[in-house]
């Protein structure tokens, strides 16, 4: 099943069954979803306008408030080594948060508007918002000299 926020209406959260061709209100968020991700079998990670972070159950079909990042999220990816979720900022921070918990931290800073995402080998990379359409070279490392965020694991903390 895939999960979409917005398709009929602000705040709504639909699923698309692409093999029916079918599409169904789940539930209501109190905004517009501006990005989502999966964090367990049951559960994804859902920020809306203005920075909160809601934890939506799919079995339950109910929403539980996570916490309040305090600017526009513009993307969440998911590290499924160490269980953060990194979401990039209108504010152009990236932000590790612990889903269950809603404990966060600035973990980085994007050097212009773009999305992050953790790839299959652990890193962290950076998108920016002029190459979101797909072209060659599109995908640049953020970090330091070694290329991505933490010189190695996405999970890893920073010193």
């Amino acid at each position: 099943m895939l999960y979409v926020g917005n398709s009929t209406a602000n705040g709504e959260y639909n699923t698309a069954d692409l093999v029916q061709a079918t599409v169904a209100v789940v539930h209501n968020f109190p905004a517009r979803v501006t990005a989502s991700a999966p964090v367990s079998p049951a559960h994804l990670l859902v920020a809306v306008e203005g920075g909160a972070l809601y934890r939506y159950n799919v079995l339950t079909k109910e929403s539980e408030l996570v916490t309040e990042l305090g600017a526009h999220v513009t993307g969440l990816s998911h590290d499924s080594f160490s269980g953060l979720v990194y979401a990039s900022m209108s504010s152009l921070e990236v932000l590790a948060v612990e889903p269950f918990t809603g404990v966060f931290e600035v973990f980085a800073t994007m050097p212009d508007k773009g999305r992050v995402a953790v790839s299959p080998s652990g890193k962290l990379y950076y998108v920016p918002a002029k190459y979101l359409q797909a072209q060659e070279g599109m995908i640049q490392k953020l970090g330091p000299a070694g290329g991505d965020l933490t010189g190695g694991r996405a999970g890893a903390r920073r010193g």
